[in-house]
């Protein structure tokens, strides 16, 4: 299994609207659609205004490089540049224990 950490910040004052058109693209709900896909989530800190986290499972590898290029990653890509988003990626093997 691969798991993607992805640490994300935005400036407080705009998470509010970006999250909305986040929701529109529907980048979450198609990205959990996706061959390979366990899991993709998109979660905010509740200590810290500006912080979001984006966590995937994936069966594989082998299926990354299809989200990258799918018209749904595209518009998250394009809202992360548009609203400033500065993003901290970590990509994981794990193995599931029990």
């Amino acid at each position: 299994m691969v798991i993607v950490y992805c640490e994300n910040r935005i400036a407080p004052e705009k998470q509010e609207e970006y999250l909305e058109k986040v929701r529109a693209t529907g980048v979450v709900e198609k990205s959990n659609q996706e061959t390979g896909n366990i899991s993709y989530e998109l979660v905010c800190s509740a200590v810290e205004p500006g912080k979001m986290l984006i966590v995937e499972r994936w069966e594989s590898r082998k299926y990354m490089p299809g989200h990258l290029r799918s018209a749904h990653f595209a518009a998250l890509s394009k809202l992360n540049k548009e609203y400033g988003v500065t993003s901290d990626v970590k990509m994981y093997t794990a193995e599931e224990l029990g």
